[in-house]
């Protein structure tokens, strides 16, 4: 059964990627949280889409060069450790690598430390290098490949070509681009080459209902929770 992923946290009733959304979409019972990290410039792993505060707060801070402490004086930014604390047992977590790979030891330090169960976890990132990265660090993990199938390939591609390149880099999954060019078939090829199949832009929620009547394992919505009722209803 499709499993409907809070997308920065519940991020439509709730500010994206911050505790409170992480918290309301626990609070809810959704599936699970997927969440952006990149590292500050003290090198602390945190919850943030952008390369700088920008969209969020209006201020034009660059993540990499600030410090957590900088960054907390214009927007509530969580740490991932913080971020992890609020998910609940049997709920999942699918984190996304926005940093380039220097990210990934400090990421393994907050994993490690992490007390949960490593079964709630999966890591995603559209940069190859990342996902390789994420292999050798990770190989407990699943490693979803985020992409917009038409873009790289320059066409919808077959599900054979997909497998290939999510294996080629050392992932274990794939994340496109919702698009009413798949198919049940295309979706079961993928399964058929092992790979947890995912997707993300679920817009309008038509789009992510049709999504998930073709087989996806899951998808994320700003709304998960009412887009699951909707499904299931």
């Amino acid at each position: 059964m499709t499993q409907f992923l809070s997308h920065r946290g519940e991020s439509d009733d709730a500010p994206e990627n911050t505790v409170a959304a992480f918290r309301l979409a626990m609070e809810r019972d959704s599936d699970g949280i997927e969440l952006d990290i990149r590292l500050t410039a003290d090198r602390q792993v945190a919850c943030l889409h952008n390369e700088t505060l920008e969209a969020v707060a209006g201020v034009p801070l660059a993540i990499a060069d600030s410090t957590l402490a900088e960054l907390r004086r214009h927007w509530p930014v969580p740490t991932l450790a913080e971020a992890l604390a609020e998910l609940r047992p049997g709920k999942i977590m699918q984190i996304e690598l926005k940093s380039p790979p220097e990210l990934i030891p400090h990421l393994k330090t907050v994993l490690d430390a992490w007390p949960g169960d490593r079964r709630q976890l999966m890591l995603s990132a559209f940069e190859p290098e990342n996902i390789a990265g994420a292999a050798r660090a990770f190989p407990d993990l699943p490693r979803i490949w985020l992409t917009d199938l038409v873009q790289w390939f320059g066409r919808f591609p077959e599900a054979a070509a997909v497998a290939g390149q999510v294996k080629r880099i050392g992932g274990t999954g794939v994340s496109f681009l919702a698009t009413e060019a798949a198919t049940a078939g295309f979706v079961r090829q993928l399964h058929k080459a092992g790979l947890r199949v995912v997707c993300w832009g679920v817009n309008p929620d038509e789009l992510g209902l049709r999504m998930a009547a073709l087989g996806v394992d899951a998808m994320t919505s700003n709304h998960a929770v009412a887009l699951r009722r909707k499904y299931r209803q």
